[in-house]
């Protein structure tokens, strides 16, 4: 940021151009209303329609947009189509179509952690899954065909292929426009098969992720180079970046290639940076949050510091009456009350929050009005902050009491309730929020220090003098909505774009946090899931092993990104360009593995996908907690067995992050496969003992204890994880499908 270095002149420049006929949509979808609520998916068939009414009665409260209830405005985990059945089955973080047991969406279900406000609010007055319910949703899971392993992109989404546009569009730039060139792909979400909207909504976040970056007084409208869409380039002269910002963000990139071909070294020369292009879902997740965000931004290590560089002085202004309050015992972040204070400034306005962990003593506005500090002042926790750059975007800034930054919020002060781990994380959080701008506030202290008049005259007086009253708060709210919304449209940002209710930067953000299949693995390389697979069978080790496991289920994307440079070569005709050191030194965001909550999270695939009759598979168990596992096979008639533990094998603990293998290399026992078709095998692993509900062990009786066919197993299978989870016990489960020639 430049704020210091801004002229009055720029500064009434730049917010006066925001008045100006706004740009339209980058590239507008035809028949599709950008924030109105998705048309709910049509079921198919009675098993659909029995899923879809389960799923309707017991999570689209949370969970649905255009359903959404209790006062939710955004879903829960920017989780907002769970009554859309196409798109959960080709959402492999959530479904395995085939696989209701290895289908988180069932697991969590099963496992009594959701819905969560029955099963962990304790909710009496919301319902909760039935018997048939889990039925319902069981056989329309295991019904569900896979998807094939074609892509769905039908242009050429290669590296090469790429890099051969981005060539033809350099060289038809003026010579002062190629050097500052920079490309952003979606492609890898196109062959991942993103519908037109989503491409369209994830075209509009790249385009506001930037924005909400720059150091420009003008908003930046991006520009697609090829006739997909999937392509768009920006200058870093437009955003106020030199070279050694968009360095920041190169040399951190963990998919940087270089395609065989003439290409390539054109485009690096132009552009005299290894990585000139950099893909979009992962530019939205690094760069929305720190450290990144905060590296880019250029943001301080203090609030007070941050005034300074935004020549604000909040003291001064409260101290002389132009600052502009509004305090209320509830809001949508805060866990307690909260306070927000509007200041002008050169861009537009800065609006900071004083949060509290409490509301007693000093941490009650109601009691305490003024402050912070003083004989009637309160004392806040912490703070947030929103303030205009100098295109008009907004940026933002969290802070302690004592002014020093945060990165993340602490949950006992405020909540995303959008975020999986519930934190409020700069920028991203910010986002998701503010999605339309300034908020608005019903202010409830000055009418309280009115109405009771215990407090002084002086202090009634400087209430009045800081809150505004609502009408007119309004109004000061309005226009700076109006700052932000003019900006977006002028840089081709519909203000209603958004995905699911799911504001677009963190739709971008959440693509790139979802496990991987095979044919998103395959996305990430340019080519389809059919190719991916013979690559990685061919190429044996590391690759032959994540292929299986891609094949039977999904991988993290933490380990995926981590083995993706060792595995370029084999697969595509591509060099693997590492992440590298800069002057500046930075890291970047990493994706955490999936955080289970309640639960337990638990990993399985078999050695193999494909056998046949004899063979003696192997299969593989990683749990994240300490705990006891029961393996059930599910043969192609239907019979079900617990094969573990068994007779030979009865102590059944497992130890948390250690590969557990069965049989291994010390049983003394075979377990074939002896009929053709397809086998499940689901695994359960409970906290509370050895002991499951409803599986009774007679080993001097039966090696191995069945649980009956069809139906009947089901049920006992469905029933495992209850007494458990009533106990307040974790559990977790999950399933592999292989079939047997």
């Amino acid at each position: 940021m430049k704020f210091p270095h801004l002229s009055k002149t720029l500064a009434t420049t730049c917010l006066t151009a925001v008045a100006l006929a706004a740009t339209p949509a980058l590239f507008a979808v035809s028949g599709h209303s950008q924030g109105a609520p998705p048309a709910i998916y049509a079921p198919n068939g009675d098993i659909e329609a029995k899923a879809q009414a389960a799923l309707d009665k017991n999570c689209a409260r949370c969970h649905q947009a255009g359903k959404l209830a209790g006062g939710r405005e955004k879903p829960a985990k920017n989780f907002g189509n769970v009554m859309q059945l196409d798109q959960l089955l080709a959402d492999a973080s959530r479904t395995k179509p085939g696989n209701a047991d290895g289908s988180r969406i069932f697991q969590l279900i099963v496992n009594k952690e959701m819905p969560y406000d029955v099963y962990q609010d304790g909710s009496l007055d919301k319902p909760s899954p039935s018997a048939e319910d889990i039925e319902a949703l069981r056989a329309w899971l295991d019904g569900a065909k896979q998807s094939s392993g074609e892509a769905c992109y039908t242009g050429d989404g290669t590296y090469s292929s790429s890099y051969e546009k981005i060539s033809k569009d350099l060289g038809a730039l003026p010579d002062h426009r190629r050097s500052g060139a920079r490309y952003i792909t979606l492609a890898n979400l196109a062959l991942n098969c993103s519908d037109p909207h989503e491409l369209e909504v994830f075209r509009q976040a790249t385009a506001k992720l930037l924005n909400s970056l720059s150091d420009s007084s003008d908003p930046l409208a991006l520009a697609a180079i090829d006739d997909d869409k999937t392509i768009l380039r920006f200058n870093l002269e437009d955003l106020g970046w030199t070279p050694e910002v968009w360095e920041l963000i190169a040399s951190q990139y963990p998919y940087g290639l270089r395609p065989t071909g003439s290409a390539y070294d054109f485009v690096a020369q132009g552009t005299n940076t290894k990585i000139p292009l950099v893909r979009g879902d992962w530019l939205a997740f690094t760069a929305s949050r720190p450290p990144l965000y905060n590296a880019i931004l250029r943001l301080p290590a203090t609030f007070q510091e941050l005034q300074i560089l935004l020549s604000v002085d909040v003291t001064k202004n409260i101290s002389d009456f132009v600052a502009k309050r509004a305090g209320f015992q509830k809001s949508g972040v805060s866990r307690n009350n909260r306070l927000i204070e509007r200041h002008a400034i050169s861009t537009g306005a800065l609006w900071t929050s004083y949060d509290f962990a409490g509301n007693s003593g000093r941490q009650s506005l109601f009691e305490f009005p003024l402050g912070p500090g003083g004989e009637f002042g309160f004392a806040h926790d912490g703070g947030e902050t929103i303030f205009n750059l100098p295109n008009g975007y907004q940026a933002y800034y969290l802070n302690k009491a004592t002014g020093e930054a945060l990165d993340k919020g602490p949950t006992a002060i405020v909540q995303d309730l959008s975020r999986k781990d519930l934190q409020v994380t700069n920028g991203i959080s910010c986002m998701g929020c503010h999605d339309h701008g300034m908020r608005n506030a019903k202010d409830e202290i000055r009418a309280q220090v009115e109405k009771i008049k215990v407090f002084p005259v002086v202090v009634r007086e400087a209430v009045k003098a800081l809150h505004p009253t609502n009408d007119e708060m309004d109004k000061v709210i309005e226009g700076d909505r109006a700052r932000f919304q003019d900006a977006l449209k002028r840089s081709g940002v519909d203000p209603d774009t958004n995905l699911n209710k799911v504001e677009m930067i963190n739709a971008l953000s959440d693509r790139y946090e979802r496990e991987l299949d095979l044919k998103s693995a395959a996305a990430e390389f340019g080519i389809s899931a059919d190719e991916l697979e013979k690559s990685m069978s061919m190429a044996g080790g590391v690759g032959a092993l994540l292929v299986t496991r891609l094949q039977q289920g999904t991988v993290q994307r933490d380990e995926f990104e981590t083995a993706f440079g060792g595995l370029v070569e084999n697969i595509i005709d591509s060099q693997f360009i590492p992440p590298y050191a800069t002057q500046q030194a930075v890291t970047v965001a990493k994706v955490t593995p999936t955080d289970h909550g309640a639960g337990i999270g638990l990993e399985l695939y078999a050695d193999k996908s494909h056998y046949s009759v004899g063979d003696k598979p192997i299969f593989t168990v990683t749990s994240s907690r300490d705990c006891h596992l029961t393996l059930v096979n599910v043969d192609a008639k239907g019979d079900a067995v617990v094969i573990f533990p068994n007779k030979f094998q009865q102590d059944n603990a497992i130890k948390a992050n250690a590969a557990f293998s069965f049989p291994n290399s010390g049983s003394n026992f075979d377990f074939k496969l002896s009929n053709r078709g397809t086998e499940s095998v689901i695994a359960i692993c409970d906290e509370s003992g050895t002991a499951l509900s409803g599986v009774t062990h007679d080993y001097a009786a039966e090696a191995f204890t069945e649980l009956g066919k069809g139906t009947v197993a089901t049920r006992k299978i469905d029933v495992v994880a209850k007494t458990p989870k009533q106990l307040g016990q974790a559990v977790g489960r999950t399933a592999v499908k292989i079939e047997v020639d």
